[in-house]
């Protein structure tokens, strides 16, 4: 009877191996998965050694780092090897990323110390940027009247978009830097701070000088 019961209780034993845990987790991983995720999430992720969360990242990120590259450095072959090596980077130190931390700002700040740094080394740090123009959309890249050509097919608007990024050139670098990331990037003032590690009021201060210096030099009114 006791042998009976024991034959009976077999089959349930065999019948565990049925074991769902990797298969489910291999589908959270799937791109469309993957892409519901937060960048913070995804950066997690690839700190536990996903390539494909950190690939999302890129897609997600490349457009915008390039843009502040082009605004920064002006040269697109300067501006294609820093945005490989931001990524790169990034990649490298993903460890030194603390979730909750927002990733577009540590992803920000790499860029712009990378920035920095090539200025630096070749003595000089032009900036273009856009103010207050409707150029949502439009590729930033490249040389202002190129730039103005993509935005409109209006003649009077093209001249008057190049005027206004080749001005944001003969800024003072700090006013510069704050219009790009303010204007540009659309970043707030506490995300600036964080990037920039100046205080939101001093921000504030560059803003508005800048943007008041740039349109007395668009106006044709001169500098200070």
């Amino acid at each position: 009877m006791q042998r009976h019961m024991e034959k009976q209780a077999r089959p349930k034993a065999s019948a565990k191996p049925k074991n769902p845990p990797l298969p489910t987790e291999e589908s959270d991983l799937k791109p469309m998965a993957l892409g519901r995720a937060s960048d913070e999430d995804l950066m997690r992720r690839t700190q536990e050694g996903d390539r494909q969360a950190y690939s999302l990242l890129y897609e997600r990120y490349s457009g915008s780092v390039l843009s502040y590259l082009y605004r920064m450095l002006g040269n697109v072959e300067d501006v294609e090897s820093i945005g490989q090596e931001v990524f790169l980077r990034a990649f490298r130190f993903a460890p030194t990323y603390r979730y909750p931390q927002k990733l577009s700002t540590w992803l920000f700040t790499i860029t712009r110390n990378l920035a920095i740094n090539h200025a630096r080394r070749r003595k000089r740090s032009p900036v273009r940027n856009i103010t207050e123009l409707n150029l949502e959309g439009v590729d930033m890249s490249g040389d202002p009247f190129d730039v103005a050509a993509r935005a409109t097919d209006d003649a009077e608007k093209q001249e008057e978009i190049a005027r206004v990024l080749k001005a944001l050139d003969d800024l003072p670098t700090d006013q510069k830097e704050v219009i790009v990331l303010g204007i540009f990037q659309d970043l707030s003032y506490a995300e600036m701070e964080d990037i920039t590690g100046t205080k939101a009021v001093t921000l504030r201060s560059r803003m508005f000088h800048g943007l008041k210096k740039l349109a007395r030099m668009i106006g044709g009114e001169g500098t200070e």
